[in-house]
């Protein structure tokens, strides 16, 4: 009987496996659109954000994998945002074979995302205002401590650096004239309708 059964469940475990769906790899076109509309997001880290869902998506072709994460990689880069996890995409999108890209693109992409990040660094090792202790710390990945010291200094992110944190899931939207009270900083008009997130990042 055990040996009946065993066969029998056998049986329904491989024609469960010969009846699944099979992944259909995303249209060119789609994926065009889709990279397009990640550029265009409304802030840098926002088309991180999208680049990296994208990135989750199981039907994306090997050259389609390595594009998403060699764009991601320029954004990280231009930016100074999260520089080491730049450098990782662009190395993970080498690693793909026959991804499509220049090796010397790649090559001199993580050359000038190491330089920023050293900058970053040295310059962590000086004197800075908040603002500028800030962009280098998310230069260097270290959003949540950054996010943090803003958030206990009182002072308003410029608008930039608000929508990073909005972007991050540090800052929530507020219903009208319920934002933040800041208690540093002039010019605060971009930040009425934010406040900091009850249970930080939400991303």
């Amino acid at each position: 009987m055990r040996l009946i059964a065993l066969a029998a469940l056998t049986a329904v475990l491989l024609g469960a496996c010969e009846t699944s769906p099979k992944l259909v790899p995303m249209e060119p076109a789609a994926f065009e659109t889709a990279v397009t509309d990640a550029r265009s997001s409304w802030h840098p880290y926002a088309s991180i954000n999208a680049f990296a869902k994208m990135a989750e998506t199981q039907t994306l072709t090997p050259v389609q994998r390595a594009k998403v994460l060699y764009e991601r990689g320029v954004i990280r880069t231009e930016q100074s945002i999260e520089l080491p996890a730049a450098i990782d995409d662009f190395q993970q999108a080498a690693a793909i074979p026959e991804n499509g890209l220049a090796s010397s693109d790649i090559e001199q992409r993580i050359g000038v995302a190491q330089a920023k990040l050293n900058a970053a660094r040295s310059r962590l090792a000086g004197l800075q205002t908040l603002p500028e202790w800030f962009d280098d710390k998310v230069a260097i990945g270290e959003i949540s401590a950054a996010a943090e010291r803003f958030r206990n200094s009182g002072l308003a992110p410029d608008p930039y650096d608000a929508g990073l944190l909005e972007a991050a899931g540090y800052l929530c939207r507020a219903p009208s004239g319920e934002g933040q009270r800041w208690e540093y900083g002039e010019n605060t008009a971009h930040l009425s309708e934010l406040k900091w997130c009850e249970t930080g990042a939400t991303s």
